[in-house]
């Protein structure tokens, strides 16, 4: 499995760090559909879980659009490559929600950080 660095944010509460990077999500893969922010039930679990039906829907009906997703997020496609062959047929989906979850905080808390 790739490494990942695990960053964890300094100033910033896990919701407000969940719904940005579901914004950024939102905004890399153009969805339409709102990702239901439940008081008590906020989470990258659940986001993991929604983002993976997504992925999971992109690779069974647009390969294409999930890949120019993926750049635009900045997957690497050495990653991408990795995810598609080390990851059981089942997993592939979980995995990559992951990594672009992974990547999409990144880039919150980055904005965060420079931010004046």
């Amino acid at each position: 499995m790739p490494f990942r660095l695990l960053l964890k944010p300094v100033s910033m509460d896990e919701v407000t760090l969940v719904r940005q990077s579901y914004q950024l999500v939102r905004k890399d893969f153009g969805l339409e559909e709102n990702f239901d922010f439940e008081e008590g039930q906020i989470g990258f679990d659940r986001l993991e879980e929604f983002l993976a039906k997504q992925v999971n829907y992109l690779l069974d009906h647009d390969l294409n659009k999930l890949l120019n997703a993926l750049y635009r997020i900045d997957i690497p496609e050495s990653q991408v490559k990795q995810l598609l062959h080390y990851s059981s047929q089942g997993e592939i989906a979980k995995n990559m929600a992951k990594a672009i979850i992974e990547r999409e905080k990144q880039k919150v808390i980055t904005r965060q950080k420079y931010q004046p």
